[in-house]
């Protein structure tokens, strides 16, 4: 089994990433290695799918225009 052994024989950093989390000040969606990028991807999606939605409503409550 000398192909798998890189995935069971990793080293255990549980107690490194716990103490990173528990003694930061940060709030908690802000507290993990990428999670600037995470929250700033997520938000760039909610706004643009608002917007889309947003657009779209106000598409239908006009209408077509008349020729």
């Amino acid at each position: 089994m000398a192909i798998l052994s890189p995935l069971y024989n990793l080293p255990n950093n549980v107690l490194e990433k716990q103490k990173m989390y528990q003694n930061s000040a940060r709030p908690i969606m802000m507290r993990g290695p990428r999670s600037g990028l995470y929250i700033g991807v997520y938000g760039a999606m909610f706004a643009v799918g608002m917007v889309s939605t947003l657009y779209s409503l106000t598409s239908l409550v006009k209408g077509k225009q008349a020729e």
